[in-house]
């Protein structure tokens, strides 16, 4: 399986990864922002936000899916974007500040 790929029931329904930025028209609360995605599992939607923040925060209770983001951003370059294991709930950002954070597909 690629990292980035589709898989489990909610993958079957939902738009491509950019569509769906695009879909939101939520480029502008991405652009040049520090943003806290949570539920980001492997990376699907933090890849397509990476490229417009100035700084990304991923979160997940999955440490396989984090490990699995950590080492495909880690090849690609992207030092902009951190993550992290930890629960919604907990989410474990201490005081830092977010200017958006996005939960997506992850119920």
């Amino acid at each position: 399986m690629s990292v980035f790929g589709r898989t489990g029931c909610a993958s079957t329904v939902r738009p491509g990864d950019d569509m769906e930025v695009r879909g939101m028209r939520a480029a502008r609360f991405f652009q040049g922002r520090a943003v806290l995605d949570i539920g980001a599992g492997d990376g699907r939607m933090t890849l397509v936000i990476a490229s417009l923040a100035r700084e990304v925060v991923a979160i997940d209770p999955d440490a396989e899916a984090i490990a699995r983001a950590r080492r495909a951003f880690r090849e690609r370059g992207l030092d902009h974007v951190r993550f992290r294991v930890a629960p919604a709930q907990r989410p474990g950002v201490g005081r830092e500040r977010f200017d958006t954070a996005i939960f997506s597909w992850s119920l």
